[in-house]
């Protein structure tokens, strides 16, 4: 069976790269973006399963980078993650649009529960 490719979209450089190990220990292959226009260029390229949006990004807001994604492949798997749980408050508005969200910091169990529900 191919490893499911899981991309991770977190201006954080430390904390991609603990998400990073964690989830390649658990047989996954893992993409970084560091920016929405980088995570952008690696859907169209990569074709990950699964894709994990930080809602504050340095050069676009993952809402927008949510919005973008879902024109262009409305089937993609998102986990939205943030620091904020004032977003919680709008979560209505876009949840129809994501497959889970969590909010910092994350739970590295708790996200690979969220993870192993929506890939299988």
């Amino acid at each position: 069976m191919a490893k499911k490719t899981i991309l991770i979209t977190e201006d954080e450089e430390l904390l991609s790269q603990v998400y990073k190990d964690s989830l390649e220990k658990d047989g996954y292959e893992v993409l970084i973006a560091e920016d929405g226009a980088t995570a952008l260029n690696l859907v169209n390229i990569k074709k990950p399963d699964l894709v994990i949006i930080d809602i504050k990004l340095p050069d676009m807001d993952g809402l927008e980078l949510l919005e973008e994604l879902r024109t262009k492949f409305p089937d993609l798997p998102i986990i939205m993650c943030s620091a904020y749980d004032t977003y919680r408050v709008e979560y209505e508005v876009w949840s129809s649009k994501i497959s889970d969200y969590i909010v910092k910091p994350v739970s590295l169990e708790e996200l690979k529960l969220k993870i192993k529900k929506i890939l299988g």
